[in-house]
């Protein structure tokens, strides 16, 4: 439902209570009026009302679209209209009847009213449907011609029309008030939402860049262990290949010790012999060198 239609509801709605407010307080306070005034005002009402109907049906453009009947409606009320001005006299006569059935009407709205509060999850529904229950008993009684009821108060119709089209009235405020503040309402609370949604994917984009860090020391830490191995493997290695050169070096060396393994230092020497310099006589030499 567009914003245009809305607006024709409510306004309807609105134009209603104001007529079930001011005939109410007419027939009650204002003892001059005539009823048979009031019917014939009543019906040139009905009957402009179809022709802005039918206006609007045009100028609106709603005859581009099916779901708009502001002609049919228009061309109905100009024929109610017309057929009240007709027969004003019997109108009048039953009166009370036409004023219980459009108090019938505006209870009605209350109590749509009071179950849109009520779906909307507001306190102020329990008083609502108390009036929207009075507003419909007493529409009721008037068009049931209960006169066990309708009798103990002067004007009870009068009465009933003029509650009614106050509670109408009433219920349209508070139901406008209640859904304005169910849209902020809601709209706090989608806030709120957008915000642990962003305070979810803050934390999860923490968890994820701990998880990494993690990984990364993880990984370091293993690199680590892996270089640690790595050198203790290498110091092994060259641990054996030390042992390795010694063992070799020490295989090389054992032959050579043998030879002096029964070698004493303290052992004396035999004598050694003096050689021989005597030489024999020789061309150009002294021959009588002796040592």
């Amino acid at each position: 439902m567009n914003s245009t239609t809305t607006k024709s509801s409510v306004i309807t709605q609105v134009l209603f209570s104001a007529v079930a407010i001011v005939l109410g307080y007419l027939l009650l306070f204002n003892k001059s009026v005539q009823v048979l005034t009031l019917c014939q005002i009543l019906c040139g009402g009905l009957v402009i009302a179809g022709i802005v109907s039918i206006a609007s049906f045009f100028v609106s453009g709603d005859y581009k679209r099916i779901d708009r009947y502001g002609f049919t409606i228009g061309v109905l009320l100009i024929l109610l209209g017309c057929i009240g001005l007709l027969r004003v006299n019997d109108l009048t006569q039953h009166f009370d009847m036409y004023t219980g059935l459009l108090a019938l009407v505006l209870g009605v709205l209350t109590l749509q009213g009071t179950v849109q509060v009520k779906v909307l999850d507001y306190a102020i529904w329990v008083i609502s449907l108390i009036i929207s229950i009075v507003c419909i008993a007493g529409s009721f009684c008037v068009l049931s011609e209960i006169s066990a009821i309708t009798g103990l108060v002067q004007g009870f119709s009068s009465w009933v029309l003029l509650i009614c089209g106050v509670s109408c009235i009433f219920s349209l405020i508070v139901t406008w008030i209640c859904i304005l503040l169910a849209g902020r309402r809601e709209k706090k609370a989608k806030q709120e939402e957008e915000l642990q949604k962003e305070a979810a994917l803050k934390e999860a984009e923490a968890q994820k860049e701990a998880a990494v860090r993690e990984e990364a020391a993880q990984r370091e830490a293993a690199e680590q262990r892996e270089s640690q191995l790595r050198e203790e493997l290498a110091r092994k290695e060259a641990a054996l290949q030390e042992e390795k050169a010694r063992r070799e070096a020490a295989e090389n060396a054992g032959p050579a010790e043998s030879h002096h393994t029964g070698f004493d230092p303290q052992e004396e020497l035999p004598p050694v012999e003096e050689p021989n310099l005597e030489f024999g006589p020789s061309e150009n030499f002294h021959t009588d060198f002796k040592p």
